[in-house]
């Protein structure tokens, strides 16, 4: 089994290359966030009810009912519960409080039967992210197009830039996408198969962008059309197949994994008992969608034979990241606490091509050690993502507690799936952390393996592996 002992820094030359030295990496954007995030936290918000002084002569039920239509139901009732309130008519902030501890108790009891419905706030959806630290990093998501030279950077400030190749003509920045409707951002992802169409999964559900020649460097305010979810949840996870006709989605209040058909609208939702689905991943063979739940179970659903699922048990925690090999014959996976790397082995059985033998092996150890070249630097632990690069060679993983990537070299045959340990790759400084990592996808533009990092700052790096 391989670990992260004797693991060498990453070179700047030779087989490894960062973007510094890399001739081939010129048409890439050079990509930093930081300046334009500072810019945005530094504007000032104002709420309307700050601004205007209100009126002391409204009645309680009049303050209320503005209240309610400003602000919502919870609001109105803390301000049927207020002291003013209770001073002005106490018969009124007596019945909010019957009301309320009703509400209470009717809370608790469906916490009770059902502990996963619990309020999805923000720290929440962090505890369940693949992106580190996902409040507070200045980079939450990128998505690579898969058939274009197209990358879509999501900031914290809820804004997603597009970046595309550099050439005579374009200086590789494109339109700047922010919406109303568009907050909390966990998730994005480009319609395969399409040249403009990006997804991008948010607390108010799912934005739709069509993003054509016409958007340059505006920006632009609606999406081309949104979707909400059935129960008004925001989007945890979502993936397209193979070829852009279903779209997976999952959120961390539902239980079911809602399957998207794009071109009619229409919604089959994939239900089973058991906690609800944090994090989806599509195989790249389209046979295969795996779904993580916040619990120990999770689920191998077969999508060529009628959606139907395998489940398995997690023994440590809930699952952290999966990451497919190229092949799609071998799923990686890492849990929440449990700093082991496991393998996930589909070989078809020759009697009957329509079952799979399927064997869990781990097969690194990611306990956390020193560095041989740094005296007391920590390296490992508990896994934060893991991403394979699209040729099969080489398997990145990231952490929750440390800050430096680990490298592994890897090897996929027929029925073997081996790794080896390689180098590491740390930040510009001790504190700055990866935040996200992905691959960018091969095609015409693109023929080897290159490794995007986006790091806590807002910075985004690049590396060719050969």
């Amino acid at each position: 089994m391989a670990s992260l002992i004797n693991l060498k820094q990453f070179p700047s030359g030779g087989e490894f290359r960062p973007d510094n030295f890399m001739p081939a990496l010129k048409h890439y954007p050079s990509i930093n966030l930081n300046r334009e995030l500072l810019n945005t936290s530094n504007t000032a918000h104002f709420n309307v009810g700050e601004i205007f002084i209100p009126v002391e002569s409204e009645s309680v039920l009049k303050r209320i009912s503005r209240t309610f239509f400003e602000s919502g139901f919870w609001k109105a009732l803390d301000e049927a519960r207020s002291a003013r309130a209770r001073e002005q008519s106490p018969l009124i902030s007596t019945t909010a409080d019957y009301f309320a501890h009703l509400l209470e108790l009717y809370r608790r009891l469906k916490l009770e039967v059902f502990p996963h419905t619990q309020k999805l706030s923000a720290e929440r959806i962090a505890q369940y992210a693949e992106t580190r630290d996902w409040i507070h990093s200045g980079i939450r998501y990128i998505a690579w197009h898969t058939h274009l030279f197209k990358v879509a950077v999501a900031g914290v400030d809820d804004v997603v830039r597009i970046y595309s190749k550099i050439t005579d003509k374009n200086a590789g920045i494109g339109p700047v996408l922010k919406s109303p409707t568009q907050t909390q951002i966990t998730c994005m992802a480009w319609r395969p198969l399409c040249a403009f169409e990006l997804v991008v999964g948010c607390h108010q559900g799912l934005c739709f962008w069509i993003i054509d020649n016409n958007m340059h460097l505006g920006r632009s305010i609606n999406p081309s059309h949104t979707f909400k979810h059935p129960s008004n949840l925001p989007i945890s996870s979502l993936q397209w197949n193979k070829d852009g006709t279903l779209l997976a989605t999952a959120s961390l209040g539902d239980r079911a994994i809602l399957i998207w058909h794009a071109d009619d609208g229409k919604i089959q939702p994939l239900k089973r008992l058991g906690p609800p689905s944090s994090l989806l991943s599509w195989s790249p063979d389209n046979d295969h969608l795996i779904a993580s739940t916040v619990g120990h179970v999770f689920r191998m659903w077969e999508c060529y034979d009628r959606w139907k699922t395998e489940r398995w048990v997690c023994n440590s925690d809930s699952v952290q990241s999966t990451c497919w090999s190229p092949c799609g014959r071998f799923l990686l996976f890492v849990a929440t606490k449990d700093p082991i790397l496991y393998c996930i082995r589909l070989v078809q059985l020759h009697i009957n091509p329509s079952k799979y033998d399927n064997e869990v092996m781990p097969i690194a150890d990611l306990n956390a050690c020193v560095l041989n070249d740094r005296s007391n630097t920590l390296i490992g632990g508990p896994a934060q993502q893991l991403a394979m690069d699209p040729l099969g060679k080489y398997l990145i993983v990231t952490f929750k507690s440390t800050n430096y990537i680990a490298v592994f070299r890897t090897y996929i045959g027929q029925y073997e799936f081996e790794i080896s340990g390689g180098h590491y790759l740390s930040g510009e400084s001790a504190d700055e952390y990866p935040s996200y990592i992905c691959f960018q996808p091969l095609n015409m533009d693109n023929d080897r393996s290159v490794l995007t990092i986006g790091w806590s700052g807002g910075r985004i790096q690049l590396y060719v592996l050969n």
